[in-house]
């Protein structure tokens, strides 16, 4: 117990006496527009401000809101959009000290005014643009401690959840970004996932925590306008899913190896060992991270996978973080390779809780730590590392089965284009594992039981796939994640429609 209150008090003294500091994002960009107002600050397709433009822009929509009458501590519900614009709003309600609620631009009207409502939102913005007058803004800038804004997760497993976030939690997340993937004073980093988003969101944090240059796209369908993007701002640092560089290889190719990346970032899903060897190959002189992280207690964790081929290290804590291994009970456990328990994450970037839940947030938040549902362990190291999702680890006969480490080891066969393990029940087992894959060519005929075979050379014995099925596409969410426990349904579907 003192060992770990002493790893928590050097976390919070260099938080605030040791690194880039300030007691909101807001107050930063203010900094910096008076010290760099030249400097880019947020570019996207349709324009590109400067750090004094930026700031700006955000005093205006600030007039403009506090003339709606928006006051301190009200909700102010958006919208989202892939602009500068959009950011400007954000920071906008935080210079009135308002709370921001974020809204992913596609989300049905009914779902918009369920949050609005549950967050009790003063107004709830449909596009970017405010027309009208302005009104005097209040003397102070927000507190460290005062609410900032409110995440809404997906829901794709009963109601979602609002993740409370202080400013302070912000600028600490921030930190762990910008630390921990060591950014150059020139980085220029485009940034394609949406910023309704934690993981777009924070990371356009990190590049604003050091006075860096953020580029927004719409995603990377249209890979011709995202290389002229890169292009049209000499962009040098990318922060992707696995998912979005699944279909820039497929689109393109490799010409994303001819850019000269500083680094790339890959978070919201784990990064396959294929995937690594594919990076290695194709960016030789880039950092390569990947992230654990959640919404809850955001990018805790970062990766430069380049030269550590461990297959379940997702890294060393980032500079604000602290991480103990559970056991079911909440208990903290010594944890090893052979003994797996739940990961639980402190430090100042936590959420505060859950929106107006109190008993779910006493559920995840217990002494400060947040108490996740991944199933991981503590090496020798000091490394965190990442088994899979309590729900999704295959429990057979007695053995436990990563589904993770299965898929790694189906991907190296070859001709796949993506797969995924989940667990089926067995009566004699409990559960057994199956194997559903994407074939890189699905025209053609895949064989099964010669990837059976290879399998049989790779894994122990209680870990082979009792059956392999062929799908369409992996069941994922709307950020790229697999979602394991819908892939059988995905399989009876295509069988109903051949």
């Amino acid at each position: 117990m003192n060992e770990r209150k002493s790893a928590q008090e050097r976390i919070l003294h260099a938080f605030r006496e040791e690194r880039i500091w300030a007691e909101s994002m807001l107050e930063l960009i203010a900094r910096y527009a008076a010290e760099r107002p030249e400097r880019l600050c947020v570019a996207d397709p349709d324009e590109a401000l400067g750090y004094g433009e930026f700031y700006a822009r955000i005093l205006k929509k600030a007039g403009q809101l506090a003339a709606m009458g928006v006051r301190r501590g009200e909700r102010v519900a958006a919208y989202a959009a892939q602009r500068a614009d959009y950011l400007a709003l954000q920071f906008a309600a935080h210079r009135l000290g308002a709370v921001f609620v974020p809204l992913e631009k596609n989300l049905p009207e009914e779902r918009a005014q369920e949050i609005a409502e549950r967050t009790e939102a003063k107004l709830l913005l449909r596009r970017t643009r405010l027309e009208g007058p302005e009104a005097p803004l209040p003397p102070e800038m927000p507190r460290g401690d005062e609410l900032a804004t409110i995440l809404y997760t997906t829901g794709t497993t009963g109601r979602s959840k609002g993740i409370a976030l202080t400013h302070r939690a912000e600028v600490a997340v921030a930190q762990n970004v910008f630390y921990g993937v060591a950014m150059e004073e020139d980085t220029v980093e485009m940034i394609p996932m949406p910023v309704s988003h934690s993981y777009g969101l924070r990371h356009c944090f990190g590049l604003l925590l050091g006075g860096r240059s953020v580029v927004l796209c719409d995603g990377v369908a249209m890979a011709g306008d995202f290389f002229a993007l890169m292009d049209r701002y000499a962009v040098n640092a990318l922060s992707l899913t696995p998912a979005t560089v699944n279909i820039l290889l497929h689109l393109t190719g490799d010409r994303l190896g001819s850019y000269p990346l500083r680094y790339l970032q890959l978070g919201t899903a784990g990064v396959d060992s294929a995937m690594k060897d594919r990076m290695r190959a194709l960016l030789p002189g880039s950092r390569l991270y990947q992230y654990y992280s959640s919404t809850e207690a955001g990018c805790a964790c970062i990766f430069d996978y380049r030269n550590d081929f461990s297959p379940r290290r997702v890294g060393r804590p980032a500079c604000n973080s602290h991480f103990i291994i559970v056991d079911d009970s909440g208990q903290e456990i010594q944890s090893s390779e052979s003994n797996w328990g739940l990961i639980a994450c402190w430090g100042p970037m936590n959420m505060s809780g859950y929106w107006r839940d109190e008993a779910l947030s006493a559920e995840v938040l217990r002494d400060g730590y947040v108490l996740s549902q991944d199933v991981g362990y503590l090496d020798a190291e000091g490394y965190l590392c990442f088994i899979g999702r309590r729900g999704d680890v295959i429990n057979t006969g007695g053995y436990k089965v990563s589904p993770e480490e299965v898929e790694e080891a189906a991907m190296y066969f070859g001709g796949i284009r993506e797969c995924a393990c989940a667990g089926a029940p067995d009566a004699l087992l409990g559960q057994a594992p199956e194997l559903y894959v994407v074939p890189e060519e699905p025209e053609k005929p895949f064989d099964k039981a010669a990837l059976s075979r290879f399998l049989a050379g790779r894994l122990e014995a209680y870990k082979l796939p009792r059956r392999i099925t062929l799908l369409e596409a992996v069941p994922r969410n709307y950020m790229g994640k697999p979602q394991r426990g819908q892939c059988a349904q995905a399989a009876r579907i295509g069988e109903d429609l051949q």
